[in-house]
């Protein structure tokens, strides 16, 4: 019983070891950086129309912000927790540097996020040019968030 209950300290103990080594400073770069590209992503001269277009709204439609502060707060929180969750990863895996860190923030966006998207959006019959910009978006943005924090910490 002894040795089983060492075994899940020692486990816990690392995973707390993992969390307090993470460069906060960089998470919240990473962060930032992840809210700022969603923003400039889905900006009309980018995607943004496309994306509107895909969902059958107006230009008016999509530039009326009204009522969405809870989708805002919610788009930075899930890239506050992507970040951690990718910053605790490689802490653990000891992946640094930018191109490790790119390319490992690409395949756990593959993986994780656009497989998911994939058959959601398919079920869903939602339209497959709108799950490619929502894909490639999150590819882009946990890419980003792997670099920044390969290269960073």
């Amino acid at each position: 019983m002894s040795k089983q209950y060492n075994k899940i300290t020692r486990s816990n103990m690392s995973w707390v070891t993992e969390i307090l080594s993470i460069n906060y400073i960089t998470v919240a770069v990473a962060t930032i950086t992840s809210y700022v590209f969603g923003f400039a992503w889905y900006h009309w001269a980018v995607f943004g129309e496309a994306w509107a277009n895909s969902l059958g709204i107006t230009k008016e439609q999509a530039d009326n912000t009204e009522g969405l502060g809870g989708a805002f707060v919610i788009s930075l929180i899930s890239g506050l927790l992507k970040t951690l969750c990718l910053a605790m990863l490689m802490a653990a895996l000891n992946i640094s540097g930018f191109l490790s860190g790119l390319f490992f923030g690409a395949v756990i966006a593959v993986i994780f996020i656009v497989t998911s998207l994939g058959y959601y959006d398919g079920f869903a019959r939602v339209s497959p040019k709108l799950t490619l910009i929502n894909a490639a978006h999150s590819i882009i943005e946990l890419t980003l968030i792997g670099t920044i924090i390969g290269a960073l910490s």
